[in-house]
């Protein structure tokens, strides 16, 4: 017994004079060190801080998103240390910003000099406002500067804050150390296998596995330690996602470009070479009298068809850019079908088309944009027609119930395959079916339709089997209260 405990004794000895040396030595040269290490650490956490936040905030500034731009500060609140900052468009105008208190106010001419200052990529330069850090981050978008994000971070909440994790560091480790002295032969066990475990999430994470969730219960520092694990791999988890949904954005608004550039160099290259055509014949005098009408309305046609396009990319701009206004008021639905059927009837009977009008229910009226149900309406009517052979019949409905308003559009042509209905509302699709008379078409109308029908909450689908036709359905709320507190207002 007594050589054993000798052995412990020389052990923790030996454990407390190791400690005492590195005290001794941390006391002798760690200061010095301690203090170039953090003011590099302060001043590299401020620039990736404006880093991060100019990145994120990139996409929003280059399509004019204040949203966007807004939502990349939400993550500020919980870093420590960030007094304000303020994201400026190239204008000097003040698009967002996080102001947790009014440090920002007494910094106003400083935080002016440094946004007109001309920031670059590679200029570093923090300025000491006491002691607030101050640093300007262009916002670049594809090489090209968008903004410029200006950030305010307390030095001396970084340092406790940096300080605080030393210490932590430097007590669990020590902790460890003494506490392992004592039980290492009894208690080994229970100490190795959590840091077992901290150690293999570690390697997953290491991995690029960010679900990893440490469960340790020990009830000392090394459960504070897979603790604070934890919470690192989720903030690590969170910024990540941040990263990519903003990287998303960005893939989707270069693809929509794309498919721009791509429609219109598409199906604007027809019609404009048609006209050109059709000129060079007049200019050389080619066409007879008799010949003008018929040349005329080919190039009204073709006229007609670049006009169309160019509204139907407009409008899709004006979607994804939420500049449509829904001015709701109380609409007749009955009137409504009617006036969209009167306005295709020409094209139906070019092609020997008929269309039926029913109705079902007694009070068709609902509260809607006018307009914007007039156009989905249109929308199905047009293609009904577009998309049925000649000779056909064409069938619309209108069904009131107390709740809601149902409207229905079938017609008798090719219906709609499995891979059409997929992408049946979506952004400049080209579905299988083609027109039956010519007519053009750019995939946007049943996107825009669907969009309108979201704005009013209600429902859109489509009843088609392949060869059977196809049954466009809306099914738009009544909302009779709220028609009736609007007209009171009005």
């Amino acid at each position: 017994m007594k050589r054993r405990f000798g052995i412990q004794l020389k052990f923790v000895v030996s454990v407390l004079v190791l400690l005492v040396a590195i005290a001794v030595f941390i006391a002798a040269f760690f200061p010095e060190r301690q203090k170039v290490q953090m003011n590099k650490y302060l001043n590299d956490k401020v620039i990736v801080l404006a880093q991060m936040t100019a990145f994120n905030a990139s996409t929003g500034l280059e399509f004019a998103d204040e949203d966007a731009v807004k939502k990349t500060l939400e993550v500020l609140p919980q870093l420590s240390g960030v007094k304000f900052v303020l994201v400026y468009n190239l204008e000097g105008q003040e698009i967002a910003g996080y102001k947790p208190d009014s440090t920002h106010k007494l910094l106003v001419k400083d935080i002016e000099r440094l946004r007109t200052t001309d920031t670059k990529p590679d200029n570093k330069v923090i300025f000491d406002i006491g002691d607030v850090a101050l640093h300007a981050e262009p916002a670049l978008y594809q090489g090209r500067k968008v903004g410029v994000v200006i950030i305010g971070i307390s030095r001396e909440e970084l340092k406790k804050d940096a300080q605080q994790s030393i210490y932590i560091a430097l007590g669990v480790s020590a902790g460890i150390v003494i506490l392992g002295g004592i039980v290492m032969l009894i208690l080994s066990g229970k100490i190795v296998k959590p840091l077992k475990v901290l150690e293999d999430a570690a390697e997953r994470v290491s991995d690029g596995d960010l679900s990893v969730a440490v469960n340790v219960k020990t009830n000392d520092e090394v459960e504070v330690l897979a603790n604070t694990f934890n919470h690192m791999v989720e903030s690590i988890r969170k910024a990540l996602e941040d990263v990519q949904s903003s990287l998303k954005k960005a893939e989707e608004a270069n693809t929509r470009k794309t498919e721009l550039l791509s429609i219109v160099s598409h199906d604007l290259k027809s019609p404009i070479t048609s006209v050109l055509a059709a000129i060079k014949l007049i200019e050389m005098g080619d066409i007879s009298a008799e010949e003008f009408p018929e040349m005329g309305a080919m190039i009204r046609q073709s006229c007609e068809r670049m006009i169309d396009l160019i509204e139907s990319l407009l409008a899709s701009s004006a979607l994804e850019m939420g500049r449509i206004q829904v001015s709701k008021m109380t609409c007749n639905a009955q009137e409504l079908m009617k006036r969209v059927i009167d306005a295709n009837l020409q094209k139906a009977t070019s092609k020997g088309q008929t269309i039926i009008a029913q109705s079902k229910g007694d009070d068709f009226e609902f509260f809607a944009d006018k307009g914007l149900m007039q156009q989905v309406l249109d929308n199905f009517v047009t293609n009904a027609i577009k998309y049925s052979p000649h000779n056909t019949t064409i069938v619309t409905r209108v069904m009131a119930t107390p709740q809601a308003i149902r409207f229905e559009v079938q017609d008798e042509g090719p219906g709609l395959t499995d891979e059409d209905k997929k992408k049946l509302f979506g952004f400049f699709q080209r579905l299988s079916a083609r027109p039956t008379g010519g007519e053009s078409s750019h995939g946007v109308g049943l996107a825009i339709t669907k969009r309108v029908v979201d704005l009013h909450g209600g429902k859109i689908w489509a009843e088609s089997e392949v060869g059977k036709g196809t049954t466009f359905v809306v099914v738009i709320p009544r909302l009779a209260e709220t028609a009736a507190s609007s007209q009171v207002k009005q």
